[in-house]
């Protein structure tokens, strides 16, 4: 935007003339020139810090909005709208002839109502979920059997859209049909199949050289590179004294989690802690069982599901992975025995506790008394510290959620940033530009909570 205009702005018209409010509170004449001659592309109006959008930029962003379409569309097969409901109002394909792998009549229906055949009720609640987060989904895999009995696969991806009000109008997307890509992986699997059977057979063949043996061979692998100073990503394993991580290695698994899975929800039971190595989990409360607010930020320094240290094995929060990554997993059983075994273990987690705790007092108390862009600053340091890169994935609905403000008070605040040249932010992609800037222009709340 050219420049917003923050004192005693209102709504304008929908026409291209200026509402009659704003010419009886906007006194000086030179602001009034500046919205006149379109210098100004949005009001701010000062009791809500609501932002309207001058008709002017309302249809520039139109424009911009169309022509984003029209590009995603190239890298598709078909482009698609839902209402807020869910249900399909357009669908479209980008080349004649490309018809879509189910019958007719999607438009009326929702996703789950089509003949997608390898998910089950569980996977589409899961999906529902997702949906009532408001959350973007990427590359949601669905296969069907099309008209003339074929399988086919499609990959589907959507964001949710939002009217000037900042009200949920429902989502848009593009599919693309990856039938060739997912026969060449089946092809793949089964060759994989057959080596490891055959493998398997030589081992049968040579006393002691079975699986239990390799896995025997993995753990003293994995002892070894302890013993030996081999370093350890999650900086609360790698504070164990040596003989107190061995004991734990027997138990842990490597992972991958991906952005936006849920690992907890309020009130479930914990069946697995986690010892995130490259990834972040936001911890956040829920109100009305949708609305949600972080409270905490896991990474590498510490353990997701630490309610089973203090006894409980039933989770308070919505543990969402922000950041995609590996952790080191633990289920729920072994680690309770591990951790009433070794003190050191319990040592460590305590004082992880404490720091979380202090953490959610401290955000709190940001949360309330510090402005948008200075709390954003604050966030953004946080996760490059523990993803340890100055770029990452972000949405506006997400960051919304991180700081509990309006989408709106999200893209004022990154704009701000990206005025004085400390990051740049396109399309959910954020890069920071100048750490030190990004320091000074944050809270002081990122210290302390740095210190912690």
């Amino acid at each position: 935007m050219k420049s917003v205009l923050d004192r005693n702005p209102s709504r304008p018209n929908a026409g291209s003339g200026l509402s009659a409010r704003i010419l009886r509170l906007v006194k000086s004449a030179p602001e009034r020139q500046a919205i006149e001659s379109g210098q100004v592309d949005a009001v701010i109006e000062p009791v809500t810090g609501n932002v309207f959008m001058l008709p002017d930029a309302q249809q520039a962003l139109r424009e911009d909005q169309a022509r984003i379409r029209s590009l995603l569309a190239l890298s598709s097969d078909w482009c698609w709208e839902q209402d807020e409901n869910y249900r399909f109002v357009s669908h479209s394909g980008t080349a004649a002839g490309n018809s879509a792998p189910y019958d007719d009549g999607i438009i009326g229906k929702v996703l789950w109502d089509l003949p997608f055949d390898n998910m089950q009720e569980a996977d589409w609640n899961a999906h529902q979920k997702q949906l009532e987060w408001r959350a973007t989904f990427r590359d949601l895999e669905l296969r069907c059997t099309d008209r003339a009995g074929e399988v086919r696969w499609v990959s589907i991806s959507g964001e949710p859209t939002f009217d000037e009000q900042d009200q949920f109008e429902g989502y848009r997307g593009t599919m693309r049909d990856i039938t060739l890509r997912k026969r060449s992986e089946a092809s793949a699997q089964v060759l994989r199949e057959r080596e490891n059977t055959a493998e398997r057979t030589r081992a049968e063949r040579v006393p002691g050289n079975g699986a239990e043996r390799k896995h025997q061979e993995r753990l003293l692998g994995l002892a070894h590179k302890v013993a030996k100073g081999g370093s350890i990503a999650n900086s609360l394993l790698a504070a164990l004294p040596r003989k107190d991580y061995q004991n734990l290695v027997a138990g842990l698994e490597p992972v991958t989690v991906n952005y936006g899975e849920v690992l907890y929800e309020p009130g479930e039971r914990i069946r697995h802690v986690y010892f995130p190595s490259d990834c972040i989990v936001s911890l956040l409360t829920t109100v009305e069982g949708h609305q949600a607010l972080e409270v905490g930020l896991v990474g590498r320094e510490g353990m997701v599901g630490v309610s089973l240290a203090l006894g409980m094995d039933v989770s308070s929060v919505r543990a969402l992975v922000q950041g995609t990554g590996t952790a080191m997993r633990m289920n729920a059983a072994r680690f309770r025995k591990e951790f009433r075994k070794s003190v050191p273990l319990q040592g460590e987690l305590y004082r992880f506790i404490h720091a979380k705790l202090a953490q959610a007092r401290q955000t709190a108390a940001c949360n309330r008394f510090h402005r948008v862009e200075a709390r954003l600053a604050r966030w953004l340091l946080m996760t490059r510290d523990r993803v340890r890169s100055d770029q990452f994935l972000l949405t506006h609905a997400f960051l919304a959620d991180m700081l509990g403000v309006r989408r709106v008070g999200v893209s004022l605040a990154a704009g701000a940033l990206q005025r004085r040249k400390l990051i740049t932010y396109t399309r959910g992609k954020i890069g920071i530009l100048d750490c030190k800037g990004l320091e000074a222009a944050s809270c002081g709340c990122y210290e302390v909570i740095k210190d912690l």
